[in-house]
């Protein structure tokens, strides 16, 4: 079997192994890099460049986007309420507010700067830094189960406190 067709353990990751000893075409590479850190670093400076509300929620409509129709019709908030507030929080450092906001705001922050940092990396290097991730088709469910978890938390804390419903 060739070196191309072998998988291999490093780091506990699976990657396959490239003839070439694991560096993919430079411009392939590159270009894949910009993909991924293209839209990693648009999501960070346009974070960077709100002002959280400190309601919890509504920093989106500072991009233009109406507010949140279940907030403003029932008084509770939608599952990804909070969430441009909490990552518009964590891009200021202020990681108490983000996670008031939406709990998952944070991680996903956190996957946020990750991905900007492999992009960047593999964009200077040449090197395929993203296959080394090992991406599952089940990070995207763990990605949703947590969204909703941070929703339940949210929702559970404000009734709890008599933040909700607001009306």
């Amino acid at each position: 079997m060739s070196a191309k067709g072998r998988y291999f353990m490093h780091n506990e990751f699976i990657t396959r192994a490239a003839a070439d000893g694991g560096v993919h075409s430079g411009s392939a590479a590159r270009t894949w890099g910009l993909v991924l850190a293209v839209p990693c670093w648009a999501v960070l400076l346009t974070a960077w460049s709100l002002t959280p509300r400190r309601a919890g929620y509504g920093t989106a409509e500072q991009l233009g986007l109406p507010a949140c129709s279940l907030m403003a019709e029932k008084g509770i908030p939608c599952p990804t309420c909070g969430m441009t507030t909490s990552v518009s929080a964590a891009a200021h450092g202020d990681f108490v507010a983000a996670v008031r906001a939406h709990p998952f705001g944070p991680v996903f922050f956190a996957c946020v700067v990750a991905g900007a940092a492999i992009g960047t990396g593999q964009v200077n290097t040449g090197r395929n830094w993203i296959s080394c991730l090992g991406f599952r088709p089940w990070w995207l469910v763990a990605a949703l189960v947590g969204l909703l978890a941070g929703w339940g938390a949210k929702l559970a804390i404000g009734y709890a406190s008599g933040e909700y419903p607001t009306h």
